[in-house]
């Protein structure tokens, strides 16, 4: 999975897609935006054919860029996030790509072997760049297939067991998010950090992660708490551990979770004593939901998110071509081909952005950290306008 400095500060010609530490790996891209995420029709369909090895890409001519999303998944909410990524990433092609860009959809069916199998067809196609699938799962079944073509993904998965090799991910990182919370935090004096998190595949990357990026934040990072997420298992765990954080000295509780299950950790932690008028709760980007104001033990807590103003831009340019608000993991959408542009137009331009992709199928992302009001979520230092490290 590793790879040498020289080999990813080389843009290989597009099909490589390769960006070094501090740029955005690319290597070929999309198409002339549809009027509508149900205007371009899924390709794909019949069985996956052995997919050939990928030729060097003209920069200058036609390079298109597949974009795999479940479509027609089983699942309705799959189906409505795959719809809303498409649309994003046609609104990308309209604001962001060369001319020669080209896109093509490919329906991976909500399942692994549909996202290895429109893989397959992409690459027979002729795609410089695959953009998707949406989840950990695909995107491990796709990866071996675009390899073989000579192909690389930008997976808008965040499950880091399947980046690396020829695969990068766009999701938004719990590692990136607590290096952002916990080094504001540090800023403002909180130097020990006691971490609460589900004890679920979320909350498993979130302790593998936990303590490099304590160390990147300089901050000290005990004790840990874990739960199950249901109302018994956050109340016996809240119970047993708020002796231990008491005890540690920790002027920080930072709750990796969301929804109910955050509002219920917060409410019995501070019954038993964590309070948040001595302790500063923190969170991650799932706590960015207005929901969540109406828990006033969540209020004044900081947390790190992707910048409201860009969001609130990519929300009204959306809501403007799709008469709706986009779900959640929509904006990935547009981040992929506005990456596979811009590294189209590596050659002329550059220049930092406000997320970089890095040698081991990561990225790292330009965030703001919000604070929790009772009237919602607020700004309370701006993302920076580059990527950390960029």
């Amino acid at each position: 999975m590793g790879r040498s400095a020289s080999a990813l500060t080389r843009l290989a010609a597009f099909r490589g897609l390769f960006i070094a530490a501090g740029a955005a790996l690319l290597s070929a891209c999309a198409s002339a935006p549809q009027p509508g995420p149900s205007a371009a029709a899924p390709s794909g369909g019949g069985s996956a054919q052995p997919a050939p090895v990928a030729a060097p890409v003209n920069p200058n001519a036609p390079v298109t860029l597949a974009l795999i999303a479940p479509t027609t998944s089983s699942s309705q909410a799959a189906a409505r996030t795959a719809q809303d990524l498409v649309a994003a990433a046609q609104i990308a092609m309209a604001e962001r790509a060369p001319a020669n860009l080209v896109m093509k959809i490919y329906d991976s069916k909500g399942t692994a072997a549909g996202a290895a199998e429109a893989a397959s067809h992409a690459a027979r196609d002729g795609a410089a760049l695959i953009l998707g699938p949406l989840l950990g799962d695909g995107t491990a079944a796709a990866a071996p297939v675009a390899a073989q073509a000579g192909l690389n993904i930008l997976s808008f998965s965040n499950d880091a067991s399947v980046a690396g090799g020829n695969v990068w991910l766009l999701g938004w990182l719990p590692g990136d998010e607590m290096r952002r919370v916990l080094g504001y935090a540090g800023s403002q004096g909180i130097g020990r950090v006691a971490l609460v998190r589900p004890a679920d595949r979320y909350g498993d990357s979130v302790g593998a992660e936990a303590p490099r990026a304590a160390r990147d934040a300089g901050v000290s990072l005990s004790p840990e708490l874990t739960y199950e997420r249901s109302f018994q298992g956050i109340e016996s765990a809240s119970q047993s551990g708020a002796a231990a954080i008491l005890g540690s000295g920790a002027n920080g509780v930072l709750i990796a979770d969301a929804g109910d299950a955050l509002r219920s950790m917060s409410s019995f932690l501070a019954y038993y004593d964590v309070s948040p008028r001595t302790v500063r709760y923190l969170g991650l980007s799932r706590w960015d939901d207005a929901r969540n104001a109406a828990e006033s033990t969540l209020q004044s807590g900081w947390f790190a998110a992707p910048d409201p103003t860009r969001r609130a831009a990519f929300a009204a340019a959306f809501e403007s071509r799709m008469a709706r608000q986009p779900s959640a993991l929509a904006s990935l959408g547009y981040d992929g081909v506005a990456a596979a542009a811009d590294m189209l137009r590596a050659a002329q331009a550059g220049g930092p952005g406000p997320f970089r992709l890095t040698p081991d199928g990561l990225n790292r992302r330009a965030l703001a950290i919000m604070e929790m009001t009772p009237n919602g979520p607020a700004l309370l230092d701006p993302a920076p306008s580059a990527a950390p490290g960029a």
